[in-house]
């Protein structure tokens, strides 16, 4: 459908393709869960390929961003040409992916005391809900700082968005193994994830405040929020296999609720955002865009802490 979508001959049908392609990469992304629940019983493995499918959007921006920062005229020249390239690339991957695959079935998978789990009773889930608006609050600082801050960048201040984009993306890389390493040390989750919320938003809010006064300083800054951005994404995604009795079948439910209630959120601020940059102007709308994402750290202590039973060994891992 992404290449569907590229040669559509008007705006609102390359749209429509593009929300039929956004389902299949939903799909994907809800499933790749209870393939590594089935797969992978170890947890600090778990937690490797878990960051190493999250990392997987910020190197494929990082290329990108590499591209259009020393082939900006080239690969604008025919955008449906660069596009066709890559979507190609991911339909090669995808049939690599369909031939190689293993099928299997979560349909009668229980937990350890047999109680079964639907979607009547994830949409009950309190902490479900906390969590998908937590991430909701996330994305809505990591899809516009990558997507939709670029123009904005290049508009309303001195700072390139291209150069931006480079180094969220690039930091973002670092940031997963960083991630990766704290996350096997068996340390709390609660106080690093809320720690690196503090420091992924105000890091921002720096870059912003000095957009156009000192670029040297927001080019630190935008990179320091990338770092601490994916310091955080692997153990955040990560929390639900650690829940006690969690099976194939109750990730498959969680996380297709949690997407869906993330993006939900995240596609409402992002309208609400562009509205207020069309209507009131620029800096209104970064008080919006940082008041959104200050509800990630609000509802970061009400998690349960899934790493409790090893806090004794915080001074000693540390």
């Amino acid at each position: 459908m992404g290449l569907i979508a590229i040669w559509m001959p008007n705006y609102w049908a390359y749209t429509i393709a593009r929300m039929v392609m956004a389902i299949g990469g939903s799909m994907v992304i809800i499933y790749m869960n209870p393939v590594v629940s089935r797969y992978i019983s170890d947890p600090k493995e778990k937690l490797k390929i878990n960051a190493a499918n999250t990392v997987s959007y910020n190197i494929g921006a990082f290329i990108v961003a590499v591209l259009f920062t020393l082939f900006a005229h080239q690969m604008v020249t025919d955008w449906r040409l660069t596009l066709t390239c890559f979507a190609s690339i991911t339909l090669i991957l995808f049939l690599a992916w369909v031939w190689k695959a293993e099928d299997f079935t979560t349909a009668d998978d229980a937990g350890p005391d047999g109680e079964s789990y639907g979607y009547r009773d994830a949409l009950k889930d309190s902490f479900l809900w906390r969590y998908g608006i937590a991430f909701a609050s996330f994305l809505t600082l990591y899809v516009l700082s990558l997507v939709s801050f670029k123009k904005v960048f290049d508009e309303y201040t001195i700072l390139n968005g291209s150069i931006t984009n480079l180094l969220i993306s690039g930091f973002a890389i670092l940031g997963t193994f960083a991630g990766i390493y704290f996350g096997n040390k068996g340390l709390p989750r609660k106080p690093i994830l809320f720690l690196a919320g503090i420091g992924m938003v105000s890091s921002f809010t720096f870059t912003l405040i000095f957009a156009n006064s000192l670029p040297i300083l927001s080019y630190i800054f935008v990179s320091i929020s990338g770092f601490c951005m994916f310091l955080q994404y692997p153990i955040f995604l990560n929390l639900p296999h650690e829940l006690k009795g969690m099976t194939p079948k109750k990730l498959t439910i969680m996380f297709g609720l949690f997407w869906a209630i993330a993006y939900a959120g995240q596609t409402i601020a992002n309208i609400i955002w562009s509205f207020i940059l069309g209507s009131a102007g620029y800096v209104p709308s970064l008080v919006f865009f940082i008041a959104v994402s200050c509800i990630y750290i609000s509802l970061i202590p009400t998690f349960p802490e899934t790493r409790e039973a090893q806090t004794g060994n915080v001074q000693k891992a540390s």
